[in-house]
């Protein structure tokens, strides 16, 4: 007895093209939107195949129960706290534990700035990317934002409805990005430091943070820090700082008029030919020259 939706309580949101394309004037909705978007409580003989995969990014949360996903060549166990995230175009398959099916919030997402959101882990392998474990904390915080997601859409697919659950979506994903870069198992000392440093880290890049500042947050070593942070996230402190300093200097490149120097102040850099030296050391290009280049690819 499979079947793809008719659950009882179940949300289900399908936004048709034709009411996509009347919001393309948006350059925000048209860098990340929805096309589709659910929950699904207690759904026994839930069972999806696509040969072919989705036309657009599959991100699903499991909220209670389990289930089984299945590339082409893996499989992976799903259970409480797992984020499941499907590539499109990739054949997968996904079904509900017969004795303990799932809870699943899922959507389905695309946009011109997908590169962007989707975590580098996922973009540098097959696209295929499971979280295993979430905390409690956290999955408090995903089910608000799909419940946010589905109660815009709820009110009908209005430009503000559609507009304000990508941006919600953003943020979801931005968390899953983060999240991959983080340890797998979050409930070690050493790991707990690198959850609190990589926060610490993004809460404040517009400010000069370093391994000495970090480790005066987190009150712990500079050796021990920086051991665990490369064994863990795979860089070094500064260097991890520094590629995110550089991102955001992309972004503000990119779609604001801030002149570079106001972008070295806003990244914590005092002096802004020290910034471009440091930007075009990293990207390849000087500041100025990467925002020309963008504008000219836009």
């Amino acid at each position: 007895m499979k079947k793809l939706h008719g659950f009882e309580n179940e949300y289900l949101f399908v936004l048709p093209s034709t009411i996509l394309n009347n919001f393309n004037f948006s350059e925000v909705i048209k860098l990340l939107y929805i096309t589709d978007l659910g929950f699904y409580p207690k759904a026994r003989y839930h069972f999806a195949h696509r040969n072919h995969g989705a036309k657009e990014w599959i991100l699903i949360f499991c909220t209670h129960g389990k289930g089984t996903v299945k590339s082409a060549t893996e499989e992976w166990q799903i259970e409480n706290g797992s984020i499941v995230l499907l590539p499109p175009n990739e054949e997968h398959t996904y079904y509900a534990n017969d004795d303990d099916p799932w809870d699943i919030f899922w959507v389905h997402f695309t946009g011109n700035s997908i590169d962007e959101y989707i975590p580098q882990e996922a973009l540098q392998k097959n696209g295929f990317l499971i979280i295993d474990k979430t905390s409690t904390e956290d999955m408090q915080m995903l089910m608000s934002q799909f419940w946010q997601m589905i109660q815009a859409l709820s009110a009908g697919f209005s430009y503000q409805s559609v507009f304000y659950s990508s941006q919600v979506l953003g943020a979801t994903l931005a968390y899953v990005s983060l999240q991959s870069f983080l340890p797998h198992d979050a409930y070690t000392m050493g790991n707990e430091y690198i959850t609190k440093a990589v926060k610490y880290i993004y809460d404040h890049f517009e400010e000069k943070v370093s391994l000495s500042t970090l480790t005066e947050v987190l009150d712990v070593s500079k050796s021990y820090l920086s051991r665990i942070f490369r064994q863990t996230v795979g860089t070094s402190v500064n260097r991890f700082i520094l590629d995110i300093k550089m991102k955001q200097a992309c972004y503000y490149l990119k779609d604001t008029n801030l002149a570079v120097h106001q972008i070295a102040t806003r990244l914590g850099y005092d002096d802004p030919y020290y910034f471009s030296r440091i930007f075009k050391k990293v990207m390849g290009s000087s500041p100025r020259i990467f925002r020309n280049q963008e504008k000219n690819i836009l």
